[in-house]
């Protein structure tokens, strides 16, 4: 089974798990599609991540995309989803043509993204090491911030990055053309723009992040 198939069939054994969840209870559906939203960044932080450290892009992969299925399944929100998520895959893993050292790796690095700890006994790989940090990555993202503030519906998503790119647009002449006249005011001025167009960016390009890693 090639790595692309593979990664299919792992988002698709995540995805049915969260539609169920979202069924069994319908009032939990922003949260439990913020959760997939966030999933699917995760996975692709730790591709890129994966690419430069010269990790195993697909073990990386997989495991970012079933790092949180426990929560999905609210088999655990606590410090334990890792390591509940990782016996809840462990027998998927092996059907997909996955050598053991694989699904060990897979499983190990679900189990430890949370706090570095596993409840089997593993060397630290780089492949954990990974998709810990890019799960880390992501919760401090800006586009975590809609989120925060409760803005979860995904209309109110779209919206939100249509003012960005408008803002950002606006910003970008602003830099340019508006005239402020005071050296102090000056940069003052410049680094409210930088600060404001950073965040417009990273805020933009976690939205189009948003999508499953390309095999």
């Amino acid at each position: 089974m090639s790595a692309k198939k593979r990664i299919r069939r792992i988002a698709k054994f995540a995805k049915e798990k969260r539609d169920i969840t979202i069924i069994e209870n319908s009032k939990l559906a922003d949260t439990i599609t913020y959760r997939w939203e966030h999933t699917l960044r995760v996975a692709q932080y730790g591709k890129t991540l994966a690419e430069k450290e010269d990790a195993d892009v697909e073990i990386v992969v997989a495991a970012c995309l079933l790092h949180d299925i426990a929560k999905w399944s609210h088999r655990s929100h606590t410090v334990e989803h890792g390591r509940i998520g990782a016996k809840m895959v462990r027998p998927f893993l092996r059907k997909l043509d996955f050598n053991s050292d694989d699904v060990k790796n897979i499983c190990f690095s679900i189990a430890t993204h949370v706090d570095g700890k596993a409840d089997f006994k593993h060397p630290l790989t780089l492949e954990a090491k990974i998709v810990s940090d890019a799960d880390k990555i992501d919760r401090l993202s800006p586009y975590r911030t809609i989120f925060a503030f409760q803005l979860s519906n995904a209309k109110t998503h779209a919206a939100i990055i249509s003012v960005a790119k408008v803002l950002l647009e606006r910003f970008q002449i602003a830099h340019r053309e508006w005239l402020v006249q005071t050296e102090s005011g000056k940069k003052i001025f410049n680094e409210q723009i930088s600060v404001q167009t950073a965040y417009l960016k990273h805020l933009i390009a976690d939205y189009e992040r948003t999508a499953l890693p390309e095999f």
